[in-house]
């Protein structure tokens, strides 16, 4: 009988050929679409509809679920859930707990925005690189320059970044492994014996981060290395290890760790593929799953997972010359080995006269006998070696398990994790400590909760079903389905974390744990009195990498005096989903800020808060005159990049303090006090520099008003007089009244009139000498009729 085969998703022939090229065309024909088919082969993550009656007689190469591996910041997230389930088993002892120490940290935006910003305020000199979480070639990976700056969209990632990588030939490496999931109930996993050393196309040199040639291995970067005389290069395993030996280095000990890698990682995805396959109705013998798993090798040859790739690729990337012709081959042997492991070439028919154990163990030993050059990992050679990883066996796995193992393994035992019982009229109640929730059992429920509790076995409890199942039943009791239901029940307890396998412990109460807090916990609590012109508030946040970005900034504007402290206004930085909020009593006034955001928010605040009444506020650099002793200049624009900028370099050029932010009191016609408010690093995005504390809070009348100009001027001076309706046109963008409001008719009047007491000039910011030469000569001649008064 002919049989169909469909090939769809984000495909191209490269991605196609093998598999198509290694069907059994005398069994096989290429279906006319897509809804009718036999083997499906679709490279991407096809939609639910597509599981709808696979089985044994119709497969697709992939497993609902998968996103557990292969969404990069989902895969750190199964495996810290499997270590912390395994951490608790062990109770203290790591004998298993350490052999999960094989991925990077890993950062998902925006829930973990803080406990990211936390771990690089802790290491200073780490780096970190961001990544998209299902992006694929490498496309948007980058070194992260300032942790404030990254990015808290939902789509990004961070991971720390491996800092000593294992070089070939000066070069990074990772090694690219080609690992199948051939089913997930019985769990089997397999990996490649053939596999490639993916090379970076520049040397590795851990000073130049700017180089993605040197620290990227993707070949689909690499390739856009033009100075590179291989840009792609790809050796092969067998190459790899001869090559390992030269060294003197043990391969056989490398891929030893390497296969335990591959095993744990996939045994993290185990409930997740099986919960999703439940819950759309996939009959997941008619599933598989082809992954490229990316490890790192670094200078201890410890191997560490950085990726799992769904649909990998299968088209030739390297030239003949650097192993297009070996990649070719081993990745057609590949396909090859695969099609004949999952039986597309072999008759579907099901043997309906053999036990449930006995199609279980034929199935398994049939695939291991046809798995060509790939290696089972699990059940693996010992069975019992990766059984305390699964939450709990399920009946299907035990049978395997014991079928293979070459002694008796003993049944998992269980003990309380987050759930106590209670007992009411000979019925059972579950409450869960972590959720608050109550729950009943039924008599069945009831009795294996009872017994596994006690520390029977699933087996044991389920033979006592049987046995009194028997006595009260007129036909024999289906010992299979009863035996199944208490794995199932007992291993959805554990995936509910009411049960936790206790290696083999007697049956201990656990402590009930608490919900995980939010957000990471810190000593670190700003909180002070900040005075701003007219305002003045309490200030407060709790998140140690914001206090570290922003107290500098904050200290000129301190005030020591407690009076009346509590009836001040409440001004504080909360830590958000995403970011962070800053909120004045009570209404938020900015959220979403990211940490590189929050000094500008803060200022901003800050600014449009310190006028009342009659005053003016404006948002204006300010410094002191050359000799110290001279009038204030104001450097007006609205825009930072040219106001900041020319303050900075001014005061830089002079040696004088300087900061942003002035008042103009309604008190005062023409004196104005410094704000004290940081000046903004135009050379670094997101960094502030803060006022010096003789401008903060200090009145003195301003000499001149500059407007700084990236536009050449004709005079050598650098200087250009401006009349007051020019000096007003960039002003006034940059001026507000009480409650951030712009200035009414009374307010423009009083700027005017204030303008016409200073000098006003447009600055060339190209000719800073000149300019600041001349300023510094007007303003000793003018000193001994302007003189700055207090300050």
């Amino acid at each position: 009988m002919t049989r169909h085969y469909w090939m769809g998703g984000n495909r191209s022939y490269e991605q196609d050929r093998f598999f198509e090229h290694y069907l059994d065309k005398s069994l096989w024909q290429k279906a006319d679409g897509p809804e009718q088919w036999d083997a499906c082969w679709y490279t991407g993550m096809p939609d639910p509809h597509y599981f709808a009656g696979v089985g044994p007689k119709k497969k697709i190469n992939h497993i609902p679920g998968n996103a557990a591996l292969t969404v990069k910041s989902r895969l750190y997230r199964s495996l810290m859930d499997l270590r912390e389930r395994v951490q608790r088993q062990e109770k203290g002892s790591r004998h298993l707990t350490d052999r999960l120490e094989f991925v990077p940290r890993v950062f998902s935006m925006p829930e973990d925005y803080h406990a990211f910003q936390e771990a690089a305020l802790e290491n200073p000199g780490k780096r970190w690189i961001l990544k998209p979480k299902n992006a694929a070639r490498g496309k948007g990976i980058r070194l992260v320059g300032d942790p404030a700056e990254v990015p808290m969209e939902s789509s990004w990632m961070v991971q720390e970044y491996l800092e000593n990588p294992h070089t070939m030939r000066g070069r990074k490496y990772v090694l690219r492994l080609y690992v199948l999931v051939s089913s997930v109930s019985p769990f089997r996993v397999y990996l490649y014996r053939q596999g490639f050393a993916k090379l970076a196309s520049a040397p590795y040199d851990e000073e130049n981060a700017d180089n993605p040639y040197s620290y990227l291995t993707n070949p689909d970067v690499n390739a856009l290395n033009l100075d590179a005389e291989v840009p792609v290069e790809f050796v092969d395993f067998d190459r790899y290890r001869a090559w390992l030996r030269e060294q003197g280095h043990d391969d056989e000990a490398l891929f030893a760790k390497v296969e335990d890698m591959v095993a744990l990682t996939c045994l993290a995805a185990l409930e997740p593929m099986r919960e999703r396959s439940r819950v759309i109705g996939a009959d997941t013998r008619g599933c598989y799953e082809l992954m490229g798993i990316d490890c790192l090798i670094d200078d201890s040859l410890k191997p560490w997972v950085l990726e799992c790739n769904l649909s990998p690729s299968l088209e030739v990337c390297a030239g003949p010359e650097s192993g297009g012709d070996i990649e070719e081959s081993i990745k057609g042997a590949l396909v090859a080995d695969l099609v004949e492991l999952v039986g597309l070439n072999r008759p579907a028919d099901e043997d309906s006269a053999c036990t449930m154990v006995e199609r279980l163990v034929r199935e398994a030993q049939g695939e291991l006998a046809r798995s060509g050059g790939f290696r089972n990992l699990v059940p693996g050679a010992n069975p019992s070696a990766y059984l305390p990883f699964m939450a709990l066996p399920r009946l299907s796995d035990w049978v395997v398990a014991q079928a293979l193992s070459d002694r008796p393994l003993q049944q998992p035992q269980l003990e309380r994790w987050s759930a106590e019982d209670t007992f009411s009229e000979d019925q059972v109640y579950l409450y869960d400590t972590r959720l608050g929730h109550l729950s009943s059992l039924n008599e069945t429920a009831s009795l294996i909760w009872l017994m596994a509790t006690e520390g029977a076995g699933p087996d044991d409890i389920a033979s006592a079903l049987v046995d009194s199942a028997a006595k009260s039943m007129p036909a024999a009791p289906d010992a299979w389905a009863i035996r199944n239901d208490v794995w199932n029940t007992l291993a959805d307890w554990v995936n509910n974390r009411f049960l936790i396998q206790s290696e083999g412990q007697s049956a201990a109460r656990a402590t009930p744990e608490a919900l995980r807090p939010p957000f990471p916990e810190t000593s670190a609590m700003m909180s002070m009195v900040l005075s701003c012109g007219r305002f003045r508030a309490r200030f407060f946040t709790d998140s140690a990498p914001l206090v570290n970005r922003i107290e500098n900034l904050l200290e000129p504007m301190a005030v020591s005096d407690e009076a009346g402290r509590d009836s001040l206004p409440r001004l504080e930085i909360v830590r958000d989903t995403p970011g962070f909020t800053l909120i004045l009593d009570g209404q938020v006034i900015h959220s979403r800020l990211p940490l590189s955001a929050v000094a500008a928010a803060l200022a901003n605040c800050l600014a449009t808060h310190a006028a009342r009444r009659d005053d003016i506020a404006i948002d204006a650099g300010l410094l002191v005159g050359p000799d110290q002793s001279a009038p204030l200049f104001m450097v007006g624009h609205c825009e930072p990049a040219l106001r900041d900028a020319f303050t900075l370099a001014l005061s830089a050029h002079w040696r004088v303090d300087s900061g942003l932010g002035a008042l103009l009191p309604a008190s005062d016609e023409y004196r104005v006090e410094g704000l004290g408010l940081p000046l903004q690093d135009t050379g670094r995005e997101g960094v502030f520099v803060p006022a010096q504390s003789g401008l903060t809070g200090n009145t003195g009348q301003v000499f001149a008003v500059l407007v700084p100009t990236e536009e050449p001027l004709p005079h050598k001076a650098g200087l250009q007089a401006m009349t007051v309706n020019d000096a007003l046109r960039h002003l006034i963008p940059c001026c507000c009244s009480e409650g951030g409001l712009p200035l009414n008719t009374e307010g423009f009047t009083r700027l005017a009139v204030w303008l016409e007491s200073c000098e006003r000039y447009l600055v060339d910011m190209n000719n800073l000498e000149a300019a600041a030469a001349a300023l510094s000569g007007r303003c000793s001649e003018k000193a001994p009729q302007q003189a700055s008064g207090s300050r």
